[in-house]
């Protein structure tokens, strides 16, 4: 039997655990690279939870109490099984900084009989700090409990054509929200989440990735937009790439855009980057800065069309 692990960031449940969390992501060397060693990143860790805490308390307040991305990737999960109908395949779903995590997932998917693993990361854009870091953990956690499998990794989906077609419907279906007679060269804002100007540095693909992608489905709309490209979830004090998703849509505003599609570009389920901050915050800034129509595009969540486009994005493998 196959074994799939079904890699996501994760994110607090509920109130008592956004430190942690905010912890967990500031000690990952791979995602948040500061210098001077384990010891230092858990001190770090604890200085920007301790700071950010009942910031991101309040935050998760305004979307219910916590993050639904566990829920959501379950069903992706169960999605993906039924996708893959007959096949002797088991999918376990391995959380990078909450619980259920890797160490999870490895023993649900050896006490079912996996005679070999296949990690597919929900990160289309490959990143050190986000597949690259859940690869790393996987291959920790194998040889920690002993466990001496085929691994296979699925490194990156940026543009499968499965994915593509997914991400162009769910743009287009954004874009016909816009009254017909606005639609033709509307601005397309595709957001994605931010990656650390040293991981950059040292030559991380994530940036060159998500321009391929956005290029990939402008390709696939019926329709002729504007479209830039701007970065969100970037947290003080870490120096992360840019333009700033707010910086671009001030910039639009500057230029006399009125309208405005935003696009959660590197995202395939629901949490606090779009639940809170395309939904609330940006929304807020477009406003101010003049933008009266802001449309938020959906992410993939567990709309029926994912389970196949996830079965497509592992055929090779399998």
């Amino acid at each position: 039997m196959t074994g799939v692990v079904l890699a996501q960031m994760g994110g607090p449940r509920d109130q008592a655990a956004v430190e942690p969390f905010i912890r967990a992501i500031f000690e990952d060397p791979d995602l948040v690279p500061i210098p001077g060693g384990p010891s230092v990143s858990k001190a770090f860790g604890w200085v920007v939870a301790k700071v950010r805490g009942p910031y991101a308390r309040r935050n998760y307040r305004l979307i219910g109490g916590g993050s639904p991305i566990l829920e959501i990737t379950r069903h992706q999960a169960r999605l993906l099984e039924t996708a893959l109908g007959d096949r002797d395949v088991d999918v376990a779903v391995a959380m990078r900084y909450t619980r259920p995590d890797t160490y999870d997932a490895v023993r649900e998917l050896v006490r079912t009989g996996a005679d070999r693993l296949i990690l597919l990361p929900l990160y289309p854009q490959y990143s050190t700090a986000t597949t690259g870091s859940s690869e790393s953990q996987l291959r920790r956690v194998l040889a920690e409990l002993g466990v001496d499998l085929t691994l296979d990794v699925v490194r990156t989906w940026y543009d499968h054509p499965a994915y593509l077609d997914v991400q162009a419907a769910l743009v287009t279906e954004a874009i016909e929200r816009v009254p017909e007679a606005e639609r033709s060269g509307v601005a397309v804002l595709f957001s994605a989440h931010g990656l650390p100007q040293r991981v950059a540095d040292r030559g991380d693909p994530y940036p060159e990735e998500t321009a391929a992608t956005v290029a990939a489905v402008v390709q696939r709309l019926p329709y002729e937009v504007d479209a830039r490209i701007g970065y969100q979830s970037r947290t003080r004090p870490v120096h992360w790439i840019g333009p700033g998703t707010d910086e671009v849509l001030s910039d639009l505003a500057a230029e006399g855009v009125k309208t405005v599609v935003v696009v959660p570009i590197s995202f395939v389920s629901d949490h606090i980057e779009t639940l809170y901050e395309t939904d609330m915050l940006f929304r807020d800034i477009a406003e101010r800065e003049g933008i009266r129509r802001y449309v938020r595009a959906d992410v993939m969540n567990d709309r029926p069309e994912v389970g196949p486009m996830l079965a497509s994005i592992l055929e090779d493998s399998l």
